[in-house]
C-alpha cells in the first residue's frame, strides 16, 4: 500500500535572549538568593547592621554594698532579660559593637566613699558579664555619683511629706554635706527619701550597642528582547514544484522530483525555432 504526502519547502529562525539586572539595593547588600518567574526576577540581600540599636538592663545593689543579690529589688527580672538577650546575640544576624556599664552611688554619705562603692558596683557587674557571657567585645566600665540636686525631679513627683521645705534644701547653695545635714532635720522627710528615692540610685547599669541584619527581598521586571522583523522578499523564480514522497511499504520511502509538463517544453521549443528563424532572414530550420 502506497500513501502519498506534499512536503513544502520552509526555513525556521529560533532566536533566543537572556537579560539580568544589577540593580543592587545598596551597596553593603549582599546577594544571598536569585530566582526567575517568567519575566520577574526575586533577588534576596541581606544588609549588614552594626549599631542603631542598644538594651539597657540595671541591677541594683544595697546601701553601701557592692556585691550582686539576685533576689534584691527587681535584680530578678533584670537578670532573667540580660540572660534573654545574651541568648538572642548569639544569632547570626545580630551583632553587638560595644558594651557600656557604669556603676552609680545615692548621694548620702561621704562623696570619697560613694565614687569608690560606684566604681566598685561596675566592676562586678562587668566581672559578672565576663563570667556569665563571655563576650568577644571589651565592656567600658565607668561610674558617678549623684548630687543632691539631681533629686530634684523625684522629689517633684513624689508624695514626699514637707515637699516645699526638702525642694527648697536641694535648690539652695549649700555644700552636699550641709544639704543632707538640714534634710536630716526633716524626719519625716528624711524617712521617704531612705525608703523610696535613695535606694533607686544605687545600681549599675549594662547598656549593649547592637545591630541586626535586614533581608531585603526586590521583585524586578526583566524586558523581554524584541524579536527581529523578518523581510519580506519577492521572488521571480517560478516556485518550485513540491517533491513527491512515495511511501511504499514493502520498499519503504521513495522521494521523486515530478517531471516538467510536456506541453510547456513543446512551447519552448517552438519560440527559439521562432527566434532562429527570424535572425537567418527567415530561412526555416527543422529539428529532428
Amino acid at each position: 500500500m502506497k500513501k502519498f504526502f506534499i512536503l513544502p519547502l520552509a526555513l525556521c529562525c529560533i532566536a533566543t535572549t537572556s537579560a539580568q539586572s544589577n540593580n543592587a539595593p545598596m551597596a553593603n547588600a549582599v546577594l544571598i538568593s536569585q530566582t526567575k518567574n517568567g519575566n520577574t526576577v526575586t533577588s534576596r540581600y541581606v544588609v549588614r547592621h552594626d549599631t542603631g540599636r542598644s538594651a539597657n538592663f540595671d541591677i541594683h545593689y544595697t546601701i553601701s554594698r557592692a556585691q550582686i543579690v539576685p533576689t534584691y529589688s527587681d535584680n530578678s527580672r533584670q537578670i532573667n532579660e540580660l540572660k534573654e538577650f545574651m541568648g538572642e546575640s548569639k544569632d547570626s544576624t545580630m551583632h553587638i559593637s560595644a558594651i557600656h556599664i557604669v556603676g552609680y552611688a545615692s548621694p548620702d554619705g561621704n562623696l570619697v566613699h560613694n565614687d569608690s562603692l560606684a566604681s566598685h558596683r561596675a566592676q562586678a557587674l562587668c566581672q559578672y558579664a565576663i563570667n556569665t557571657y563571655h563576650p568577644d567585645q571589651k565592656i567600658d566600665t565607668d561610674y558617678k555619683t549623684f548630687s543632691w540636686k539631681e533629686c530634684i525631679g523625684a522629689v517633684t513627683n513624689s508624695t514626699i511629706p514637707q515637699k516645699e521645705e526638702v525642694l527648697a534644701i536641694l535648690n539652695s547653695n549649700h555644700t552636699e554635706c550641709e544639704k543632707e545635714a538640714h534634710l536630716r532635720k526633716l524626719p519625716e522627710a528624711w524617712k521617704y527619701l531612705t525608703n523610696n528615692l535613695l535606694p533607686t540610685m544605687r545600681y549599675a547599669d549594662i547598656s549593649f550597642d547592637y545591630g541586626v541584619d535586614e533581608v531585603i527581598t526586590r521583585t524586578t521586571i526583566v524586558k523581554q528582547p524584541t524579536p527581529p522583523a523578518t523581510a519580506t522578499t519577492t521572488s521571480t523564480t517560478p516556485a518550485t514544484k513540491p517533491e513527491v514522497v512515495v511511501v511504499d511499504e514493502e520498499m519503504g520511502i521513495i522521494i521523486a522530483t515530478p517531471k516538467e509538463d510536456h506541453d510547456t517544453k513543446r512551447n519552448e521549443r517552438k519560440a527559439r525555432k521562432a527566434d532562429k528563424k527570424n535572425s537567418k532572414g527567415g530561412s526555416e530550420v527543422r529539428y529532428w
